[in-house]
């Protein structure tokens, strides 16, 4: 009967196992943040450091907004790569009409995919437009109102298309 021959526990093994151990470590980290950088660079916005000084006119932007009487009521989001985006909009009646409506779809999580849209006039105070979005996900949707060339009314929602 053989017996296996047992090699004993050296330095030099060990410290090739605990070198070994470290060095999947490191390549599995590294592999890891090389596609975490190249996939998406995590920048939302260019200039955030502004924004956030700017932080209480928004702030004060918000309730104007709220005062202004306007509303904006999201009434129809596309749900497919194709679709219709409709908003009911009420504002006051001694207010000047909206002069454009635009909506800004965004690709949070990848670069250059975004796109604006004009939502035109449907009667009845509804706005619409067709909309054809590229890839399935969540959108995140910017809506602004302008009125003599200014911005009345903003506002964000999102979307998630099948």
């Amino acid at each position: 009967m053989m017996t296996a021959k047992v090699k004993p526990y050296t330095g030099k093994r060990i410290l090739a196992w605990f070198v070994g151990f470290f060095l999947v470590v490191f390549t599995a980290n590294g592999i890891m943040t090389y596609f975490a950088l190249k996939t998406w660079t995590g920048l939302e916005t260019n200039d955030a450091y502004v924004k956030g000084l700017n932080y209480n006119n928004e702030i004060e932007n918000a309730r104007s907004q709220i005062a202004s009487g306007w509303e904006v009521v999201v009434s129809e989001k596309p749900d497919t790569m194709t679709g219709r985006l409709e908003i009911q909009l009420t504002r006051p009646a001694e207010s000047f009409p909206p002069t454009q409506i635009t909506a800004t779809f965004i690709r949070a999580v990848q670069e250059g995919y975004d796109q604006e849209i004009t939502l035109s006039p449907l009667g009845n105070n509804l706005y619409g437009a067709p909309v054809e979005l590229p890839l399935i996900g969540q959108w995140d949707v910017l809506i602004v109102v302008n009125s003599q060339n200014e911005p009345i009314y903003k506002l964000r929602d999102w979307l998630l298309v099948k």
